[in-house]
């Protein structure tokens, strides 16, 4: 565990700009003594106390102060927490008054950092904090909810304890020869070393459906020039974010904009349309984003102008986006546009058709897509933890790899398997161990904790 600086900070904690209210932390040993300086009285535990907030100049602000003494904050440190009016003004010159005190500036999420460094929480519950933040979805919230209750940590801790129960094992046989151990056998060896590997196997797995509660999928809306693409954007956001023109090719290029599909976070993309002739550098540019975006995506929706008869173009690009996402195992959704001017059946099954003018269709396709992305996201956030951060996919990879390592020295060392094991399943608890946090270098803490706010 990194050393726990025991100096006093001072950060605002709530977002920059006018509000009702606003609130100014200070935490760290000399925390009440800042506090005290500041507002005039001393700040009894736990208890939320009226006082005029002064500096050099004169009265700042009538505030509500609470005090947190160690044992029993967030930080495992005393921590103070001031709530003044939320005028930038005040803000700052409440700060600047703590500072005088005697406090210094924090560095970028160093409250929780400091949470971690005094075992309130463990390094996957700190990351929690930013994904709760940062949470625009309710699977997305649920996922950071869990992982900063401690739902990763758990299963993190259940991978843990039967690879340190054989390791002690193996290391017992090893050191102690001489005791009354029971040996372990190579086949009983191989046989633990395989039920090992599949649990971390299908916490590593996790990640696919994790990765898109924590960034949400990408879905990418295609289809030839005028057939109602950006109209369609523009209904499932709720808002006017493309320009929508009668004329052909009003789209140059892509629009990007996070969207909420019946509780399944997503990322719309809009794209050029396809089909037409490339007839300047422009158009070339464009078709060559919108195979990009295509190719980036985990859902393609493919548009198709409703008011009239399919032509050949059309066959064309469905089979050919059929084509291209047949490779990636990339689901492709039909939508039949502007059903208000000649409704009719969808062209193929699996699709649905829409006004966007009348609203028709607009909820099917809404449950549809929600239901082409967010069943495995839904499901694993529902079932347990998710793993949505790459680091800890990276961790579990090298961890199964160490472990597949170790059940390979039974076959190809007979005799001294046991050593080269060992040293294998030590390697694999390191792994486990950077998720939670014993373990993880300080260059990576200081990334983790750099993503943060100061005030957090």
């Amino acid at each position: 565990m990194p050393n726990t600086p025991t100096d006093t900070i001072a950060a605002i904690a709530t977002p920059p700009g006018s509000g009702a209210l606003a609130i100014v932390r200070a935490g760290g040993g000399g925390a009440a003594a800042v506090a005290r300086a500041v507002l005039g009285k001393a700040l009894p535990p736990r208890r939320a106390v009226l006082a005029r907030a002064r500096d050099s100049a004169g009265d700042i602000d009538q505030v509500v102060s609470l005090f947190f003494p160690a044992e029993s904050s967030p930080t495992g440190e005393d921590l103070v927490e001031i709530t003044c009016h939320g005028s930038p003004y005040i803000q700052k010159r409440l700060l600047k008054a703590l500072l005088e005190a005697g406090a210094r500036a924090a560095e970028p999420g160093e409250f929780t950092r400091r949470s971690f460094c005094n075992g309130r929480m463990d390094l996957a519950q700190a990351e929690a904090v930013c994904d709760l933040i940062a949470a625009g979805t309710g699977a997305a919230h649920r996922s950071a909810l869990s992982q900063l209750e401690g739902g990763l940590s758990r299963d993190v801790d259940a991978l843990r304890a039967p690879i340190l129960g054989l390791l002690t094992h193996l290391e017992a046989c090893l050191d102690h020869p001489e005791e009354d151990i029971p040996p372990l056998g190579p086949a009983e060896a191989k046989a633990r070393l395989t039920g090992l590997e599949a649990p971390v196997a299908r916490l590593a797995d996790s990640f696919r459906t994790g990765r898109l509660l924590r960034e949400g999928p990408r879905v990418c809306i295609v289809g030839r020039p005028n057939a109602g693409k950006s109209s369609l954007l523009n209904a499932l956001l709720g808002c006017e974010r493309a320009i929508v023109c009668p004329e052909p090719g009003t789209t140059r290029d892509t629009i990007e904009e996070p969207c909420d599909l019946d509780g399944t976070p997503a990322v719309l993309v809009d794209t050029a349309g396809l089909g037409h002739d490339c007839a300047c550098a422009a158009d070339a540019e464009s078709l060559r984003r919108t195979q990009r975006a295509l190719r980036s995506s985990d859902v393609a929706v493919l548009v198709i102008d409703g008011s009239r008869p399919p032509d050949a173009r059309d066959e064309a690009a469905h089979r050919a986006l059929r084509e291209a996402s047949a490779e990636d195992r990339r689901p492709v959704l039909t939508v039949l546009s502007k059903a208000d001017l000649a409704p009719r059946a969808p062209a193929a099954a699996g699709g649905c058709r829409v006004s966007v003018l009348r609203g028709d269709g607009m909820a099917e396709l809404r449950s549809l897509l929600a239901r082409t992305l967010g069943g495995g996201a839904g499901a694993a956030c529902a079932g347990g933890a998710a793993v949505t951060c790459a680091r800890h996919h990276d961790a579990l990879r090298r961890c199964l790899a160490r472990l597949g390592e170790a059940r390979a020295c039974v076959d190809s060392r007979p005799g001294c398997w046991e050593e080269l094991a060992a040293r294998e399943l030590r390697e694999a608890l390191a792994a486990l161990d950077e998720i939670t946090g014993p373990a993880a270098p300080d260059e990576v803490l200081a990334g983790i904790f750099s993503r943060f706010c100061v005030g957090k």
